[in-house]
């Protein structure tokens, strides 16, 4: 099933009160870095990358950014896309991204939140796999023991892009996952993969977390 992912990357941190994209993990790299590493390293055909006009991309590793189209190419795997009006909403970034996988005529998009670094490529891998062992299904998202009625990453079959850019303003894919008009399914996931750095504790456990990873995994 071809799939394109979409990586949010355009919010505000206006909790957190700093850039969250740009987090420092322990292996020098930006949080936001590290999930499109796993992006990458997914069974995705290509990944759109969602920013704001204000970001200096300075969290993109180099040699992504050097590599990355700016528009619409059919062998460029990474793409960065500017949302203009993310200020008014998480459904304007969606609509950004929605639309520009569009050019790609994938079978379904896969919904990833950039700052959510310890989701890994197999967590994608496991969703997007659901949707395509699923053929009735118009989705598939993630899902933990504290809250079943999923979260991203979501993936959807491409008959639901016309649901996705009908949201509006702060709307996110919630208000469909909550509408008894769509058919889905829930993928568990470890509670980790969902750890997002809204806050300072938040970004503190996902520090320790990630450094134990590392240790593990040395």
């Amino acid at each position: 099933m071809q799939t394109t992912g979409i990586l949010l990357a355009a919010g505000r941190s206006c909790r957190l009160g700093r850039d969250k994209l740009a987090v420092m993990m322990p292996d020098g790299r930006a949080l936001a870095a590290w999930t499109l590493q796993a992006a990458l390293n997914a069974s995705l055909d290509q990944i759109i990358c969602v920013v704001k006009p204000e970001d200096s991309l300075e969290w993109l590793p180099a040699e992504w950014l050097r590599t990355a189209a700016r528009a619409y190419h059919p062998d460029n795997r990474l793409r960065i896309v500017v949302c203009r009006d993310h200020a008014g909403g998480m459904a304007n970034s969606l609509h950004c991204g929605v639309s520009a996988a569009m050019d790609y005529r994938p079978q379904g998009v896969l919904m990833l939140m950039a700052d959510q670094p310890l989701i890994t490529a197999q967590d994608m891998n496991r969703v997007t796999t659901a949707l395509a062992s699923h053929p009735l299904c118009d989705y598939a998202a993630a899902a933990d023991l504290n809250d079943r009625s999923g979260k991203p990453p979501v993936a959807f079959r491409s008959h639901m892009f016309g649901p996705l850019l009908s949201l509006r303003g702060d709307e996110g894919a919630r208000r469909i996952l909550c509408n008894a008009k769509y058919q889905g399914i829930q993928v568990s996931l470890p509670q980790e993969s969902f750890w997002d750095a809204d806050t300072e504790p938040q970004v503190q456990q996902i520090l320790n977390y990630a450094e134990k990873r590392m240790w593990r995994e040395a």
